[in-house]
Protein backbone atom coordinates (compact mmCIF):
# COMPACT_ATOMS: atom_id res chain seq x y z
CA UNK A 1 0.00 0.00 0.00
CA UNK A 2 1.26 3.42 -0.97
CA UNK A 3 0.00 6.82 0.16
CA UNK A 4 -0.63 9.02 -2.85
CA UNK A 5 -2.09 12.50 -2.65
CA UNK A 6 -3.01 13.06 -6.28
CA UNK A 7 -4.75 11.15 -8.98
CA UNK A 8 -2.12 10.68 -11.67
CA UNK A 9 -2.52 8.84 -14.93
CA UNK A 10 0.68 8.34 -16.86
CA UNK A 11 0.40 8.87 -20.60
CA UNK A 12 0.22 5.55 -22.31
CA UNK A 13 1.11 4.35 -25.76
CA UNK A 14 -1.42 2.54 -27.89
CA UNK A 15 -2.65 -0.40 -25.89
CA UNK A 16 0.14 0.09 -23.35
CA UNK A 17 -0.11 -0.17 -19.61
CA UNK A 18 -0.75 2.93 -17.57
CA UNK A 19 -0.01 3.25 -13.90
CA UNK A 20 -2.86 4.79 -11.92
CA UNK A 21 -2.46 6.10 -8.40
CA UNK A 22 -5.52 6.87 -6.35
CA UNK A 23 -6.07 9.52 -3.71
CA UNK A 24 -6.26 6.97 -0.91
CA UNK A 25 -4.34 4.08 0.64
CA UNK A 26 -4.65 1.33 -1.96
CA UNK A 27 -2.22 -0.90 -3.80
CA UNK A 28 -0.69 0.39 -7.03
CA UNK A 29 -2.78 -0.82 -9.93
CA UNK A 30 -1.92 -1.34 -13.60
CA UNK A 31 -4.69 -0.57 -16.03
CA UNK A 32 -4.61 -1.18 -19.75
CA UNK A 33 -6.06 1.46 -22.06
CA UNK A 34 -6.63 1.04 -25.73
CA UNK A 35 -6.12 4.08 -27.92
CA UNK A 36 -7.87 4.56 -31.23
CA UNK A 37 -5.82 3.03 -34.00
CA UNK A 38 -5.49 5.28 -37.01
CA UNK A 39 -4.92 3.29 -40.20
CA UNK A 40 -6.84 5.31 -42.75
CA UNK A 41 -7.03 9.14 -42.92
CA UNK A 42 -9.27 11.15 -45.22
CA UNK A 43 -8.26 14.78 -45.77
CA UNK A 44 -10.94 17.08 -47.13
CA UNK A 45 -9.43 20.18 -48.73
CA UNK A 46 -10.31 23.03 -51.01
CA UNK A 47 -7.94 24.54 -53.57
CA UNK A 48 -6.85 27.53 -51.49
CA UNK A 49 -3.39 28.06 -50.03
CA UNK A 50 -4.88 27.13 -46.65
CA UNK A 51 -5.15 23.55 -47.88
CA UNK A 52 -1.38 23.23 -47.46
CA UNK A 53 -1.72 23.63 -43.68
CA UNK A 54 -4.42 20.96 -43.49
CA UNK A 55 -2.42 18.59 -45.71
CA UNK A 56 0.77 19.08 -43.67
CA UNK A 57 -1.03 18.20 -40.45
CA UNK A 58 -2.63 15.13 -42.00
CA UNK A 59 0.68 13.96 -43.48
CA UNK A 60 2.39 14.29 -40.08
CA UNK A 61 -0.39 12.24 -38.47
CA UNK A 62 -0.18 9.61 -41.21
CA UNK A 63 3.57 9.29 -40.71
CA UNK A 64 3.21 9.04 -36.92
CA UNK A 65 0.58 6.30 -37.21
CA UNK A 66 1.88 4.65 -40.39
CA UNK A 67 -1.54 5.32 -41.88
CA UNK A 68 -2.82 5.45 -45.45
CA UNK A 69 -3.95 8.90 -46.56
CA UNK A 70 -6.59 9.94 -49.09
CA UNK A 71 -7.12 13.52 -50.23
CA UNK A 72 -10.58 14.62 -51.26
CA UNK A 73 -12.02 17.74 -52.84
CA UNK A 74 -15.74 18.14 -53.30
CA UNK A 75 -17.41 20.77 -55.42
CA UNK A 76 -20.95 21.24 -56.54
CA UNK A 77 -21.95 21.06 -60.18
CA UNK A 78 -21.90 24.43 -61.89
CA UNK A 79 -25.58 24.04 -62.70
CA UNK A 80 -26.46 23.57 -59.00
CA UNK A 81 -26.19 27.32 -58.51
CA UNK A 82 -28.64 27.87 -61.36
CA UNK A 83 -31.20 25.22 -60.42
CA UNK A 84 -34.17 27.47 -61.14
CA UNK A 85 -33.06 27.85 -64.78
CA UNK A 86 -33.29 24.34 -66.12
CA UNK A 87 -32.13 25.34 -69.60
CA UNK A 88 -28.95 27.07 -68.39
CA UNK A 89 -25.84 25.58 -70.01
CA UNK A 90 -22.63 26.52 -68.18
CA UNK A 91 -19.70 27.76 -70.28
CA UNK A 92 -17.43 25.08 -68.78
CA UNK A 93 -18.16 21.38 -68.25
CA UNK A 94 -17.45 19.13 -65.26
CA UNK A 95 -14.38 17.50 -66.82
CA UNK A 96 -12.73 20.88 -67.41
CA UNK A 97 -13.44 21.86 -63.80
CA UNK A 98 -12.10 18.53 -62.57
CA UNK A 99 -8.91 18.98 -64.61
CA UNK A 100 -8.30 22.44 -63.14
CA UNK A 101 -8.92 21.23 -59.58
CA UNK A 102 -6.73 18.16 -60.11
CA UNK A 103 -3.77 20.19 -61.37
CA UNK A 104 -4.00 22.43 -58.29
CA UNK A 105 -4.23 19.50 -55.89
CA UNK A 106 -1.50 17.43 -57.56
CA UNK A 107 1.00 20.22 -56.92
CA UNK A 108 -0.07 20.53 -53.26
CA UNK A 109 -0.09 16.78 -52.63
CA UNK A 110 3.29 16.16 -54.25
CA UNK A 111 4.77 19.06 -52.26
CA UNK A 112 3.81 17.08 -49.13
CA UNK A 113 5.50 13.93 -50.48
CA UNK A 114 2.31 12.08 -51.37
CA UNK A 115 1.43 10.29 -54.59
CA UNK A 116 -1.17 12.04 -56.75
CA UNK A 117 -3.11 8.77 -56.94
CA UNK A 118 -4.54 9.48 -53.48
CA UNK A 119 -6.64 12.40 -54.81
CA UNK A 120 -10.40 12.04 -55.21
CA UNK A 121 -12.56 14.77 -56.74
CA UNK A 122 -16.33 14.57 -56.57
CA UNK A 123 -19.28 16.69 -57.62
CA UNK A 124 -21.83 16.66 -54.83
CA UNK A 125 -22.79 18.42 -51.65
CA UNK A 126 -19.47 18.46 -49.71
CA UNK A 127 -20.74 17.10 -46.37
CA UNK A 128 -22.59 14.21 -48.04
CA UNK A 129 -19.64 13.22 -50.23
CA UNK A 130 -17.07 13.38 -47.42
CA UNK A 131 -19.21 11.32 -45.02
CA UNK A 132 -20.04 8.78 -47.77
CA UNK A 133 -16.36 8.30 -48.72
CA UNK A 134 -15.41 7.96 -45.05
CA UNK A 135 -17.92 5.12 -44.70
CA UNK A 136 -16.91 3.45 -47.97
CA UNK A 137 -13.19 3.50 -47.14
CA UNK A 138 -13.59 2.66 -43.42
CA UNK A 139 -11.78 5.87 -42.52
CA UNK A 140 -10.53 6.20 -38.93
CA UNK A 141 -10.00 9.96 -39.04
CA UNK A 142 -11.25 12.83 -41.20
CA UNK A 143 -9.05 15.94 -41.28
CA UNK A 144 -10.64 19.27 -42.26
CA UNK A 145 -9.64 22.91 -41.97
CA UNK A 146 -11.27 25.43 -39.65
CA UNK A 147 -11.11 29.16 -39.19
CA UNK A 148 -10.72 30.94 -35.84
CA UNK A 149 -13.86 33.03 -36.09
CA UNK A 150 -16.72 33.28 -33.59
CA UNK A 151 -19.67 30.94 -33.21
CA UNK A 152 -19.72 27.21 -33.86
CA UNK A 153 -20.69 27.58 -37.52
CA UNK A 154 -18.06 30.27 -38.10
CA UNK A 155 -15.29 28.54 -36.14
CA UNK A 156 -15.59 25.31 -38.09
CA UNK A 157 -17.29 26.51 -41.23
CA UNK A 158 -20.44 24.91 -42.54
CA UNK A 159 -18.67 21.97 -44.21
CA UNK A 160 -16.48 21.11 -41.21
CA UNK A 161 -19.45 21.50 -38.89
CA UNK A 162 -21.58 19.19 -41.04
CA UNK A 163 -18.83 16.59 -41.26
CA UNK A 164 -18.30 16.73 -37.50
CA UNK A 165 -21.97 15.99 -36.85
CA UNK A 166 -22.43 13.24 -39.45
CA UNK A 167 -19.06 11.47 -39.70
CA UNK A 168 -18.81 7.78 -38.80
CA UNK A 169 -15.36 8.38 -37.25
CA UNK A 170 -13.26 10.97 -35.44
CA UNK A 171 -12.83 14.38 -37.05
CA UNK A 172 -9.81 16.64 -36.61
CA UNK A 173 -10.38 20.31 -37.37
CA UNK A 174 -7.05 21.96 -38.15
CA UNK A 175 -7.04 25.63 -37.23
CA UNK A 176 -6.00 27.70 -40.23
CA UNK A 177 -3.35 30.24 -39.35
CA UNK A 178 -4.06 33.52 -41.08
CA UNK A 179 -1.16 35.13 -42.94
CA UNK A 180 0.27 38.19 -41.20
Amino acid sequence: MLPVSLLIAAACARGGACLLWYQQWIPLTWVYFTMTTINNILVAVDTSDEADQVLATAVNLAKAHNAKISVMHVTQHVTAAYGQWVTYIPPINDEEIKTQILSNLVARVEKQGLDSGCIHIEFDRPVDAIVRRAKEENVDLIVVGSHGRHGVQLVLGSTANGVLHHAPCDVLAVRIKEAD
